[in-house]
């Protein structure tokens, strides 16, 4: 009964949340379990509810549709902001609705949700399963909740900071990005939740990375005109930076041309040896050295590159292409040398990826 009732309450508060969705809704649909393949999160329009989440199996190029819609029978609602695998369960954040979603990783099929949020961006799990954690862009307070349950378990406010963005966790230590108008990185201790240190990088750390060391590399955006940033903190050009995790010191900062511009979050391959992102082309730095390439490994046209990632698996190199903004777009497939492999069509404004493993 309790299961039960726990699965009406999602779908109440997908519905307000996102509205019906009757074209994406098919009563004969029944979750069937997908054999490896990929996830592609399509954030939709904001204000309109329209998220999506798409599944493509590259051995078979089988592409299915609108998952949580088909199999959960409603919207996934207002900005599909991030998703994050942990064992089995697939976490996706809808950041304007101000929900996180647990499904079935071989489904899709709702498990629960942790709702009443502000504004909703990543997700992290410490490394016993037992605590997890949830930024949000609009306040400095992680929430954290029970991963096993999905129950709220508190805040941890950090000072010092604005907002709190992109997460990694390396052992005990939980490195939070302060991306929104600040310029910072907080150092949190999981077991406690108490803050170790904040240190400084460029400014607006957009997005984080490990690598096989466990060196944290953070691209900073420089902040634009719009940037509401600290006292004595400027605008600047954008920035790459590894920091060792031990010292939190610097040991390789890159500085970009002024007006680069990042349509990718940073992208680790499976050995972690190689760091990918999008900024007018796609460039592969190998982490070994930090040195920038000359050359980039492949080019893009247009502007709708809108995000990247890499099969951990086989390194093959997935690209979101947004194409006008207003209508669906694609993802094109390459392998490690910059080669395409096939493309296919999604939803609105695909941007985000997680791989399953066969």
């Amino acid at each position: 009964m309790k299961k039960l009732f726990g699965i009406f309450c999602v779908f109440v508060a997908t519905m307000v949340l996102g509205g019906c969705n009757p074209s994406s809704t098919n009563p004969d649909d029944q979750p069937t379990p997908f054999e490896g393949g990929v996830y592609v999160l399509c954030e939709g329009s904001f204000g309109s509810g329209n998220a999506s989440l798409w599944h493509y199996n590259p051995d078979t190029k089988a592409v299915t549709p609108d998952v949580f819609g088909r199999v959960n029978n409603a919207m996934l609602g207002d900005v599909g902001q991030s998703m994050y695998l942990y064992n089995n369960t697939l976490f996706v954040v809808v950041n304007n609705s101000g929900v996180v979603y647990a499904l079935d990783a071989n489904t899709g099929e709702v498990l629960g949700l942790i709702d009443g949020l502000t504004s909703p961006r990543f997700v992290a799990i410490d490394g016993s399963g037992a605590k997890g954690y949830i930024s949000q862009m609009y306040t400095n307070k992680l929430i954290t909740f029970d991963p096993r349950t999905l129950a709220k378990t508190g805040e941890v406010i950090l000072d010092g900071v604005v907002s709190s963005e992109q997460m990694a966790i390396v052992g005990d230590k939980l490195f939070v990005a302060s991306w929104s108008n600040d310029h910072k990185i907080t150092v949190l201790n999981t077991t406690t939740d108490k803050q170790l240190t904040t240190f400084t990088v460029g400014v607006q750390p957009y997005s984080l990375a490990l690598d096989k060391r466990n060196n944290l590399w953070v691209v900073c955006d420089g902040g634009n005109a719009w940037s509401s940033l600290p006292e004595g903190v400027e605008v600047e050009d954008p920035s790459l930076w590894k920091i060792n995790t031990e010292n939190y010191k610097a040991e390789k900062v890159h500085t970009f041309a002024s007006g680069s511009y990042f349509r990718s979050r940073l992208a680790m391959n499976g050995g972690g040896d190689t760091l990918y992102f999008i900024s007018d082309a796609v460039w592969a730095v190998d982490v070994a050295t930090g040195n920038f390439p000359s050359e980039p490994l492949l080019s893009v046209e247009g502007y709708g590159q809108y995000g990247l990632d890499v099969n951990p698996y086989n390194g093959d190199l997935y690209i979101a292409d947004a194409k006008d903004y207003v209508s669906n777009g694609a993802v094109l497939r390459y392998d490690s040398t910059g080669k395409l492999l096939d493309e296919f069509e999604v939803g609105l404004l695909p941007s985000k990826f997680i791989f399953l493993a066969k």
